[in-house]
C-alpha cells in the first residue's frame, strides 16, 4: 500500500461548468457546498486539505455580452483593467467562502466559522509583508502585494502566444483559477492524525459570499461564478495509534455600534478561549459594492475600552484600555495567542489595518458566563454612521 495518497473529492451537489452560451451553471452566490471525505484503512494527513476552482467574474454592465465572446472586439462581461473590479488582494479568493464548517461522525459539528474572510484578513494584515504575498503557496490563492491583484487574478487569462492577425482571440482565453488553503480546524492542527476507521468520515461545508462581499470596487457592480470547485487532500496509512489531536478554531460574535458609548455582550460556546480579537467596518462599507468589506477599519476617536470577565480561578478581571498603542499591542497580543506566527504591528499598519484584543494568558471557560467588553467613542458621528464590531474568541479544540 502507498504510503502517501493524494485524494480528490467533488461537492455532493456537483453542478455542471459556467455555461457561456446562457450564462448559468456554476456555484452561485450564497450557494451551499458540501464534500464528504472518507477514506477508510487510512489517516487524513493534517494541515492538508486544499479547496481548488475556477472564477468566472462578471461586471453587470455588459451583461448582455457572454463572458467569452465568439470574435474579438464583441461585447464581453468579463472583468478587465478598466472596471477597478476586484477582490482583496490580502485574502484572494478567501473572500468566495463566507463561512465553513466541519463535522465528523463520532464528534459531530466541530466548528462554524462565520465572517470567515474577515478572519483570514485580519490574520493576513497582521503577519504578512509585501515580499509574503509572492510566496507561491500565496499566488496560489489569488492574493498579491498590491490592491491591483486582486483585479488581474479576475481576468481571462492568456494561455497562448500565437495571435491571429494582429489580435488577441478569445479562444485563447482561460478562466482564472485558485487553490486555497481554508483556514478550518483541520488545518490549523497538530499532535496525531486524524483516523477515518476510528473517527469515520468527515464533512466539510461552505458557503459562497454575497456579490458584494467577495467583489468590490469600479463603477458597475459585478458578480461571479466559481466552477469546477474540488476538494483536494492527502492520507497515510493508519497505524492503529490513536493520538490526542488539536485544533485551533474561533467563534465570531457581531455587534451594532451605535452610539458613543457601547456594551457588547457575548456567550461564547467554548471552554477553551485563549484571546478575543476585534475589528471594525462601518456598516454602509459592508453593503456597498464600492468598498471592500473585509478592511479592517479605524475605530474613529475612540476614548477607553473594558473588558471584563472571570478567569479560570473564578476571579472577576477588569482591562481598561485608554492608550491607542496599548490597544493595538494587545491586539496582535491575541493574535499571536491564536497560534499565528510572525504577527507584527508595523506590518500591520503597513497593510492599513487596526486590531484591538486581548490575550487572557489562559484558557477559560466563556461557555457559562457572558463576555462584556464596554467601548467609549468621543464621535458623535457614529449615532448616524454605525459601526459593527467583530469579535473573534480564539478558541481551542481537542480530539
Amino acid at each position: 500500500m502507498s504510503q502517501i495518497q493524494y485524494h480528490l473529492v467533488v461537492p455532493e451537489s456537483s453542478q455542471p461548468p459556467y455555461n457561456n452560451v446562457n450564462q448559468s451553471g456554476g456555484y452561485q452566490p450564497q450557494q451551499s457546498i458540501d464534500f464528504n471525505l472518507s477514506t477508510p484503512g487510512r489517516k487524513l494527513l493534517k494541515n492538508s486539505i486544499r479547496i481548488e476552482g475556477k472564477i468566472v467574474a462578471r461586471r453587470d454592465l455588459d451583461a448582455t455580452g457572454p463572458y467569452q465572446p465568439a470574435a474579438h472586439g464583441n461585447a464581453t462581461s468579463a472583468i478587465d483593467y478598466e472596471d477597478n473590479i476586484k477582490l482583496d488582494n490580502a485574502i484572494g479568493a478567501h473572500a468566495f467562502f463566507d463561512s465553513w464548517s466541519c463535522e465528523t461522525q463520532s464528534k459531530g459539528m466541530l466548528e462554524n466559522l462565520q465572517n470567515y474572510p474577515r478572519f483570514v484578513s485580519q490574520h493576513a494584515r497582521a503577519t504578512l509583508g509585501q515580499d509574503d504575498f509572492l510566496n507561491s503557496k500565496l499566488v496560489a490563492e489569488c492574493r498579491g502585494p498590491t490592491e491591483m491583484n486582486g483585479n488581474y487574478v479576475l481576468q481571462p487569462v492568456v494561455n497562448s502566444s500565437f495571435v491571429t492577425g494582429a489580435t488577441e482571440q478569445p479562444i485563447q482565453r482561460t478562466i482564472p483559477s485558485f487553490s486555497v488553503k481554508p483556514m478550518i480546524c483541520f488545518n490549523r492542527q497538530a499532535g496525531g492524525d486524524y483516523s477515518f476507521d476510528k473517527n469515520g468520515f468527515i464533512r466539510i461545508s461552505c458557503i459562497l459570499a454575497a456579490n458584494r462581499h467577495a467583489l468590490f470596487g469600479g463603477l458597475s457592480t459585478a458578480n461571479y461564478v466559481l466552477q469546477d470547485v474540488i476538494c483536494r487532500f492527502v492520507t497515510i496509512p493508519d497505524d492503529g495509534i490513536a493520538e490526542p489531536m488539536l485544533m485551533r478554531s474561533y467563534v465570531n460574535v457581531v455587534s451594532s455600534m451605535q452610539s458613543t458609548a457601547t456594551t457588547i455582550s457575548a456567550r461564547v460556546p467554548s471552554s477553551q478561549v485563549n484571546s478575543v480579537s476585534i475589528s471594525f467596518a462601518k456598516q454602509s462599507n459592508l453593503q456597498s459594492p464600492e468598498f471592500s468589506s473585509t478592511a479592517l477599519e479605524s475605530l474613529p476617536q475612540w476614548d477607553s475600552l473594558e473588558y471584563l470577565f472571570a478567569n479560570s480561578l473564578q476571579n472577576f478581571i477588569t482591562y481598561r484600555i485608554t492608550d491607542a498603542s496599548d490597544a493595538l499591542t494587545r491586539g496582535i497580543e491575541s493574535m499571536d495567542s491564536a497560534g499565528h506566527s510572525m504577527v507584527s504591528a508595523k506590518t500591520l499598519k503597513a497593510n492599513k489595518g487596526t486590531i484591538f484584543g486581548l490575550d487572557f494568558a489562559e484558557y477559560v471557560d466563556l461557555s457559562r458566563q457572558v463576555f462584556t467588553i464596554n467601548v467609549v467613542v468621543n464621535d458623535a458621528s457614529i449615532t448616524s454612521s454605525p459601526m459593527d464590531a467583530f469579535c473573534y474568541f480564539n478558541s481551542l479544540l481537542q480530539m
